[in-house]
C-alpha cells in the first residue's frame, strides 16, 4: 500500500470517526440534555466536514504522486541484505536489537489497545449505570 493510499484511508477513517462521534454527541444531548455532549457533537461534525474537504484537496494535489513513486522505485538500484536471524546468528547484537524492538512494539501496541479497550469498557459500564439510574428515577416518579 502506498503512502498516498494509506493517507487517504486514514483520512476516510477519521471522517467516519468524526461523524460518528458527532452523531453520538447530538444523540446524547437529545436523550439527556447535556450541553457538553452537544458541543462535542458539533465539534466532531465540523471536524468530519473539514476532513472531507481536506481529503478532496489532498487527492487533487497528489494525483500524480503514485506514478512518480512507482517510477522511482523501478529506477533505483534494488539491494537486499538478510538480517542476523536469517543468517542463523541468533546471538548477534543485531538479533538482540531486533528482539528489543519487537518487545518494545508489543508493549506500545498492547498498551494502546488496552487503553482503547478500557475506554470502551468504561463507556459500556457508564451507560449501564445511567440506564439503571434512569429506571430508578422512573420507578420513584410513578
Amino acid at each position: 500500500m502506498s503512502l498516498k493510499a494509506f493517507h487517504f484511508l486514514f483520512v476516510i477513517a477519521s471522517i467516519l470517526l468524526g461523524l460518528g462521534v458527532g452523531g453520538w454527541g447530538v444523540q446524547e444531548y437529545r436523550a439527556h440534555g447535556e450541553v457538553g455532549s452537544l458541543v462535542i457533537g458539533i465539534i466532531f461534525f465540523a471536524m468530519g466536514i473539514v476532513l472531507f474537504f481536506y481529503g478532496r484537496r489532498m487527492l487533487k494535489t497528489t494525483k500524480d504522486i503514485g506514478y512518480l513513486a512507482l517510477a522511482a522505485m523501478f529506477m533505483l538500484e534494488q539491494n537486499a541484505s538478510a538480517c542476523a536471524a536469517c543468517f542463523g546468528e541468533y546471538d548477534a547484537p543485531m538479533a538482540d536489537g531486533m528482539n528489543a524492538g519487537i518487545f518494545t512494539l508489543l508493549i506500545v501496541v498492547g498498551g494502546t489497545l488496552s487503553g482503547i479497550a478500557g475506554f470502551f469498557i468504561y463507556i459500556i459500564r457508564r451507560g449501564a449505570r445511567m440506564t439503571s439510574l434512569e429506571l430508578e428515577e422512573d420507578s420513584t416518579t410513578i
